[in-house]
């Protein structure tokens, strides 16, 4: 009785359940594969010639008119009037010495060649009283052509000759294969398709365009079994696609369109409305029966693959019933609430399942948050003994570790222009880098922590028991993670030696933090080994100053941003490092200040923000100096041409007449003469309303004119001094050096352009 109940159990069970659910689909799906085969077997062989006839109309459809294409472009080039007029010189070309004509006819042909779409070899002239051709390698004898360039066994010269005789406008002459016969070794030029065209009222010449009909077929023709050729009005063959494929004799190609069979083949054919060629696919009919059997055993595949995953399906449900009430066991034992939480169709174990997870859950997450706590504990301790913060807490000071050997990396993270296009936050982006880096690293190594120092500043201590462990290798592997989004940013990784315990944190810091200043200056990853001693600030020599004054105080902008351009390019060739790039920055500020005080700006207006330095920790580009430095002198000078705006009649007619005198012998004592004032009181004057000497002002913008004709290779340098007004070409070169720091050929090969 037992024994019934369990069987009885069992076949009420989700297992039967199940099976009889499958075989039920099985059924349906072995129905479905007969109905189909019945319903596909009519239907499918009428579709494949129906494609195959769609197919042949799309391929009738691009010959037609690409032969159409071919006589208009033709038409169109004859009614160009100067291609009209080099033909009518050329069809005499000995009595009216043409011979210069024949470059533009090439020219003409070369283009509608150069198009891709005409599948046009060559387009050859053959003009009957010189009985010459002009084609696309230019001019040959109509003999030699024919016999040596482009032979042919079934088109010998004469044949092309006999053309002048035949009455016709356009003609399509069957395929042949050409060759090129040079010194007795022949050359193949494939398989050509001559079309000849007649123009009217020329009788005495006709064009010969050679289309590449290997191309066309391959454009036009998308049927993967299918042979094809095409058939004249009188049945003879125009192109073949194999030489295997022979029209079938005695049988006649009534009406436009049809199909027929023969010799286990299929054809397909359609006749031209405008050519009258007619076209012919010839299809396996053993590929149209191969694409029925594909179908019939791609069913049959299906319906075994589907039995055999309904049966493999069936063992599985089966053993999953047995396996939530193992998980759960298991889980208690072993204390992992995730493995418990089971998906079972049984509501109960689900029940079960749910509560205890719920409890080792809860267990779990206090312990975590006791850890996390003391990970954050950890994290402050480091930071107050970083900073130099005195500890109260005992418990606090313990958790610097003491005794054990460390080695500190750095790491400082520099955004690129792509990550303000995300409208992210930098505060968490830097959170989750540190993030990752944290997990990475202590997978790698047991006892380490990574915490932040600074908004775009990470550190890494890394706690060894001697020191022979290394921590290269897996920094390396680190960057070439991270190097994934190096379009969203970068890093600059700087590791310091081995120190022996926590009394050396700070000076490991130092270390690292002066090691980050030898950065170069680009967009990629860096990982700084080597530690190099931080220079000094930098400082403009006196002729520097001086130079820089005399640029800004003309007032031109681009000259003041050439000389800046020059320093930065040769900070840029010795691969200085991003310190001196901000350092110099830096100078390039304060002396803009100092120039503004010279001419009481900085009274007026006030001096420049000292804010705009901010943004050079985030430069990692020259250009982006370069712009920056646009941006900065940009409203400095527009004060200075603001200042010179205002000034009166007398210093306006100074700058002019200096402007449009270079070249003359221009003295204060010559220009204090004009002005019927005194040399000295001309001198206060100048000085007072433009913020530079007179003689500065006057050499310096000599200097800048010199360069703009130095990029005129035409000139020697003797006359460009003399065209800035130095007679002497020593002195010249003496004062161009003082300005631009090289001499004027050394200028000329380094931004020196030939004059167009």
């Amino acid at each position: 009785m037992l024994r019934l109940k369990r069987f009885s159990w069992k076949t009420n069970s989700l297992f039967a359940k199940l099976m009889i659910s499958f075989l039920v689909v099985i059924a349906v799906l072995v129905l479905f594969n007969f109905a189909s085969f019945l319903f596909l077997k009519s239907k499918i062989h009428q579709e494949i010639v129906k494609y195959n006839q769609s197919n042949l109309n799309h391929t009738v459809e691009q010959y037609e008119n690409h032969f159409r294409l071919t006589w208009e472009t033709i038409i169109s080039l004859n009614q160009d009037d100067i291609f009209r007029a080099n033909l009518n010189m050329l069809r005499n070309v000995q009595e009216f010495n043409a011979y210069d004509k024949v470059g533009s006819v090439m020219s003409a042909i070369k283009v509608l060649i150069a198009n891709p779409f005409l599948s046009i070899d060559n387009i050859m002239i053959y003009f009957k009283n010189d009985s010459y051709v002009v084609e696309k390698e230019g001019t040959s004898g109509a003999k030699d052509l024919f016999s040596r360039y482009y032979a042919s066994s079934e088109y010998p010269p004469e044949f092309w000759f006999r053309q002048f005789d035949e009455s016709y406008t356009y003609r399509l002459i069957p395929a042949s294969s050409f060759t090129e016969i040079s010194a007795n070794i022949q050359k193949n030029k494939g398989q050509l398709l001559p079309v000849v065209i007649k123009l009217m009222p020329y009788k005495d010449m006709y064009f010969i365009v050679m289309l590449d009909p290997k191309k066309m077929f391959n454009s036009y023709h998308y049927s993967d079994h299918s042979n094809f050729y095409i058939l004249d009005e009188e049945g003879a063959t125009i192109f073949s696609s194999s030489p295997s494929v022979k029209a079938p004799l005695g049988q006649s190609l009534d009406g436009q369109n049809g199909s027929f069979t023969g010799d286990n083949l299929y054809y397909f054919y359609q006749k031209g409305q405008q050519t009258g060629l007619t076209y012919v696919s010839v299809v396996p009919i053993k590929s149209i029966s191969n694409q029925l059997m594909g179908l019939n055993i791609l069913f049959i595949t299906l319906l075994l693959i589907i039995i055999l995953l309904s049966i493999v399906t069936s063992v599985v449900l089966t053993m999953r019933l047995n396996r939530p009430v193992k998980k759960i066991i298991e889980a208690v034992l072993q204390r992992h609430p995730a493995d418990m939480l089971v998906s079972s169709p049984i509501h109960e174990f689900n029940m079960i399942s749910e509560k205890m997870s719920s409890i080792l859950r809860t267990n779990d997450q206090m312990t975590e948050d006791l850890d996390k706590k003391k990970d954050q504990l950890r994290y402050y301790a480091y930071t107050n003994k970083l900073r130099n913060i005195h500890m109260n807490l005992t418990d606090l000071r313990e958790l610097v570790v003491a005794d054990t050997p460390f080695t500190l990396v750095l790491y400082q993270l520099t955004m690129k222009e792509k990550f303000a296009e995300l409208d992210s936050e930098l505060e968490k982006a830097v959170y989750f880098i540190r993030e990752y880096i944290n997990i990475f690293l202590s997978q790698a190594y047991k006892d380490t922590i990574t915490f932040q120092m600074d908004k775009d500043t990470v550190l890494t201590l890394f706690f060894f028991p001697d020191d022979t462990a290394d921590i290269e290798s897996a920094l390396e592997q680190l960057i070439q993670v991270l190097e994934v989004d190096r379009d969203l940013f970068f890093l600059t990784m700087a590791v310091s030696p081995i120190y022996p315990d926590s009394g050396h944190l700070i000076s490991a810091y130092e270390y690292a933090s002066t090691m980050l200043l030898q950065r170069k200056l680009n967009d990629e990853t860096q990982f700084i080994r080597t530690f190099r001693p931080a220079k000094g600030a930098i400082h403009f020599t006196v002729l520097e100053e001086e130079e820089f004054s005399t640029r800004f105080m003309s007032g031109n902008e681009q000259s003041v941003l050439d000389w800046i351009h020059r320093h930065l390019d040769a900070l840029c060739k010795r691969e200085a490092s991003v310190d001196e790039f901000r350092r110099f920055a830096k100078e390039v500020y304060g002396q803009l200040n100092k120039s503004l005080m010279k001419l009481n700006l900085h009274r007026e207006q006030g001096e420049l923000p000292p804010l705009v330095l901010d943004h050079l920790n985030s430069f990692y580009s020259i250009d982006t100096y370069k712009q920056w430095f646009k941006q900065l002198l940009s409203p400095a000078i527009e004060r200075v041409n603001h200042k010179k705006s205002d000034h009166d009649p007398t210093t306006h007619f100074i700058l002019e007449y200096l402007n449009q005198h270079l070249e003359q012998d221009i003295t204060l004592d010559i220009m204090a003469d004009k002005l019927n004032i005194t040399p000295g009181y001309l001198s206060t004057y100048f000085k007072e309303k433009t913020g530079a000497n007179f003689s500065d002002y006057l050499n310096g913008l000599r200097i800048q004119k010199a360069k703009e004709l130095l990029n005129n290779l035409d000139l020697k340098i003797q006359e460009i001094s003399v065209k800035v007004g130095y007679q002497n070409v020593n002195s010249f070169i003496r004062m161009f050096k003082r300005y631009s720091g090289i001499t004027p050929g050394e200028y000329r090969k380094m931004y020196g352009t030939q004059k167009a």
